[in-house]
């Protein structure tokens, strides 16, 4: 399918938000991501030129796909980041199951990692849009404030939202690392919630093993790793 660069901006110190307008109609889950080609891209390298990124919009909001990614020196981000308004892409295919479960009776904890908030924008977007009711608590770790991408907007969200800088010294909210404790002291009711992961993979798989030891049986969790592409 072929998309536009509709608009760039950054979302968080080193974030850069890029929304694509796309010439198809299509339809995604709230959640899921999709394949990224650059067909003629200013930079190149051995890695090439497709990746995957997650949708951080909502399904309600047609016509368009945005990501969020963190900025690398690589071919390809250096590519998007200098691609004008207007450059044509290829969308592939998309996929994923890290999606909102049907039923709703069940608590959902979400806890992300840095960059991997896409997912979850989308799907605490599509809650907020479509005034589903869900009950969602929020889990963000992040360096800093300043690399915290769309933290205001969280804020405002029909969430609890649970925030925690570990390399902040002015932050002066929770600071710790997510590990077993951390989740105890948080959700005494723990037993009885839904997990989703998303995060760089030692960090998404460190997560897991957090949850594991407070508790959680593994069945309760999904677990989405984001690779850096």
């Amino acid at each position: 399918m072929r998309a536009r660069i509709r608009e760039k901006r950054e979302v968080a110190r080193g974030t850069l938000e890029v929304v694509f307008a796309c010439d198809e109609p299509f339809t995604f889950k709230a959640g899921q991501f999709f394949t990224l080609v650059l067909p003629n891209p200013p930079y190149t390298d051995e890695r090439g030129s497709r990746r995957y990124f997650s949708i951080a919009n909502p399904p309600g909001r047609k016509g368009i796909i945005t990501i969020v990614t963190r900025m690398r020196d690589s071919a390809f981000k250096r590519s998007l980041r200098e691609m004008p308004t207007g450059s044509e892409v290829e969308i592939g295919k998309i996929a994923g199951k890290l999606v909102l479960p049907d039923d709703r009776s069940r608590p959902i904890v979400m806890i992300a990692g840095g960059i991997g908030i896409s997912p979850f924008m989308s799907m605490i977007r599509h809650v907020n849009d479509e005034t589903l009711d869900y009950r969602i608590t929020l889990f963000y770790s992040n360096r800093n404030l300043e690399s915290a991408a769309y933290l205001d907007e969280l804020k405002q969200m029909p969430i609890r939202l649970i925030v925690t800088m570990d390399g902040d010294p002015e932050w002066a909210g929770e600071k710790r690392t997510i590990d077993a404790q951390f989740v105890r002291d948080y959700l005494p009711d723990r037993g009885e919630c839904s997990f989703m992961v998303a995060g760089p993979p030692g960090m998404s798989d460190s997560l897991l093993d957090a949850l594991m030891d407070a508790g959680v049986e593994k069945e309760n969790v999904k677990v989405e790793r984001f690779a850096g592409y």
